[in-house]
């Protein structure tokens, strides 16, 4: 038996179930098999391909497993899910939105909605478990590639590389749209851009386009591999935010440059910190801990920091509300869900109507406008303090 180290795996030549536990060290993040670069090309191989493919001339590295549990240790796998089934259209139970909770108002979003309430000419990319576009209160707000829209089904009409990507695409399955078949994507996308109509809830930006991106199936979980093939598809069809409530996996360079390549275009990439009550300036969590990402810790209804919420006064950017919140699901409903999943869209939102104002000075001028314009407290747990939406909007309104 022989080891062949390829840029931090080990990887045991001909012995393949030793590749993802780390030559013994079964304490490594959960994977699925192997991704491997070659000629810019990821292609994913089982652990027994890897021991023949994996050379020093190719880069090789573990699938990691990504949550939105945030979950570190490997799990049983889950079953496959059954294709998602068309909702059924429900009533609604109206919302009064003075019974709604607290964080539009404690990041003063129906200040900033005075000055402008977003633009449908900003995308946020949702990668997450999908979202339900037909959501009365997600609908008029969901992106659409056009270049599909009028095509014939089963024709990959815009020569895009993917067939039916009217609403998005599903990387977990590999098919058209992005129904959500959990309940996490449309509850993130809502909270981003829910409709500001006369029913249900309202999104931190009323006005903006929701891209629809599924790498994580019904389960919750979803793979390095489809992560990076959604970061890419949002980068290629021009989102300007992509917003990521899940984590829980190793650090992956073939992510990390999938994300890099999405910064050095532009595009604010927001991480939801994790959910483990950890210091992340200690121990990391992916892929909030990549360079240049806005990492986001969730606060509570007394500004404080939520029970479950990570932590790190150097490497988490912000804090947003992320305990108690209520926004869309699947079936036209609604529901209360707490995590730093819910706190990271807030900022993506926030985000969406700053940029709305009709100036980009950049990535840095933004993020420094993010921190600046932040509420002054968490100081010993976050960089920069609470999202203000209404003054992020206020200072994008001077570049």
């Amino acid at each position: 038996m022989r080891e062949l180290i390829l840029r931090g795996m080990c990887i045991l030549i001909g012995i393949s179930p030793g590749l993802l536990s780390g030559c013994g060290r079964s304490e490594l993040p959960a994977a699925d098999g192997v991704l491997m670069e070659l000629d810019g090309e990821i292609r994913h191989v089982s652990e027994r391909e890897a021991s023949e493919v994996c050379t020093s001339e190719r880069f090789c590295e573990p699938n990691y497993l990504y949550n939105t549990q945030f979950a570190r240790k490997r799990k049983e796998p889950a079953p496959v899910p059954a294709p998602t089934p068309a909702p059924t259209p429900t009533a609604v139970t109206p919302v009064i939105r003075d019974q709604l909770d607290y964080s539009r108002a404690k990041i003063r979003a129906p200040e900033a909605w005075r000055l402008t309430q977003g633009s449908e000419e900003i995308v946020v990319a949702v990668i997450d478990t999908g979202v339900d576009y037909r959501h009365p209160d997600l609908a008029d707000n969901i992106w659409i590639n056009e270049g599909e829209r009028a095509g014939l089904a089963g024709v990959d009409d815009d020569g895009n590389g993917y067939v039916d990507d009217v609403y998005g695409y599903d990387f977990h399955n590999n098919r058209g749209n992005a129904m959500d078949d959990n309940k996490h994507g449309t509850h993130v996308a809502g909270i981003i851009g829910a409709l500001l109509n006369d029913t249900g809830i309202v999104g931190v930006s009323p006005k903006v386009r929701i891209m629809a991106l599924k790498f994580l199936g019904s389960s919750g979980s979803g793979d390095a591999n489809n992560a990076i093939r959604a970061i890419n598809y949002a980068v290629d069809h021009g989102a300007r935010i992509i917003s990521n409530s899940w984590g829980g996996g190793g650090r992956s360079q073939l992510l990390e440059a999938a994300i890099q390549r999405a910064i050095s275009k532009g595009i604010y990439v927001v991480a939801a910190a994790g959910n483990e009550s950890s210091n992340n300036d200690q121990v990391p969590m992916y892929p909030a801990g990549y360079s240049g990402v806005i990492s986001v810790a969730s606060s509570d209804a007394a500004d404080a920091l939520s029970s479950f919420s990570n932590y790190g006064a150097s490497s988490v950017w912000i804090a947003a509300p992320g305990s108690d919140i209520l926004s869309t699901i699947p079936g036209l409903r609604h529901a209360r869900l707490s995590g730093t999943s819910m706190a990271a869209p807030q900022v993506s939102g926030a985000l969406a109507l700053a940029l709305s104002m009709g100036k980009d000075p950049g990535l840095t001028a933004m993020r420094r406008a993010l921190c600046d314009s932040a509420a002054k407290i968490l100081l010993d747990q976050v960089r920069c303090g609470r999202l203000d939406a209404y003054e992020l909007v206020r200072a994008a309104s001077r570049f």
